[in-house]
């Protein structure tokens, strides 16, 4: 399944600290199993960032980020309509849903 998460940002600078923290995981392939990033876009003004993952549930998802991500970011996860969206990437999970 595809999870969105639309993240608002309350400390810029523990934020900061979260993504330099993920982004080495992501790039090492150290992050838990079943578990892949699509695309991060953070705001200009750094208040929000919304992000899409593949995860095996919303509640796998939650669990890994929710303890790096909340000292800086409140975070609203949710179920994406693969079917009903417009430009997502076709990975395993995608694929799946189409």
């Amino acid at each position: 399944m595809i999870v969105g998460i639309n993240h608002n940002i309350t400390d810029p600078k523990k934020w900061d600290q979260v993504t330099s923290q993920i982004r080495p995981m992501v790039e090492q392939g150290k992050l838990p199993s079943g578990i892949k990033p699509l695309f991060y876009m953070p705001a200009k003004d750094g208040r929000r960032a919304v992000c899409a993952w593949e995860a095996n549930s919303v509640q796998d998802l939650k669990r890994f980020l929710d303890p790096l991500t909340s000292p800086g970011a409140r975070n609203e996860y949710f179920e994406v309509n693969a079917e009903e969206s417009m430009g997502l990437p076709m990975g395993e999970h995608a694929a799946a849903a189409r």
